[in-house]
């Protein structure tokens, strides 16, 4: 698989600024990479994709920038077979009631539209729990 890369936006306070998110597969990992004026280039590999894109974002969200790509919305969370099977480049829209479609995960994304690793990763907690719950009754 080659890599690929997208510009995208990302966001701190009220300052929106362009960047550049790549991802290319290094063996049997991912490794996902992004670049702006504004910081550091940061590289980061893992398992999968989605994986390392949060590992990114570690680094980030605590200099306050989120990153506008789909797979930092509130509502998306990759399924295990998504990671496994599809290396973490797609997730599902997680309803409160339902999994939706299949979304890109570097998709850009208003950055505004965005979250933190740990509010998105409580939310698909919450949201899987209670498809649970309904299945169960």
């Amino acid at each position: 698989m080659t890599g690929r890369s997208l510009e995208i936006a990302v966001r701190r306070g009220e300052e929106t600024v362009p960047a550049t998110i790549g991802w290319r597969r290094e063996g049997w990992r991912y490794a996902v990479t992004i670049s702006s004026a504004r910081f550091d280039t940061i590289d980061e590999v893992a398992d999968d994709a989605f994986e390392a894109l949060c590992r990114i974002r570690g680094h980030l969200e605590p200099l306050g920038w989120r990153i506008g790509v789909v797979g930092a919305q509130t509502d998306v969370w990759p399924s295990e077979m998504a990671r496994d099977q599809g290396g973490g480049l797609r997730a599902y829209r997680v309803g409160t009631d339902r999994i939706g479609d299949l979304v890109d995960v570097f998709e850009p994304a208003d950055p505004e539209t965005v979250t933190t690793v740990e509010a998105q990763r409580a939310e698909a907690d919450r949201r899987f729990e209670l498809i649970r719950n309904a299945d169960a009754h």
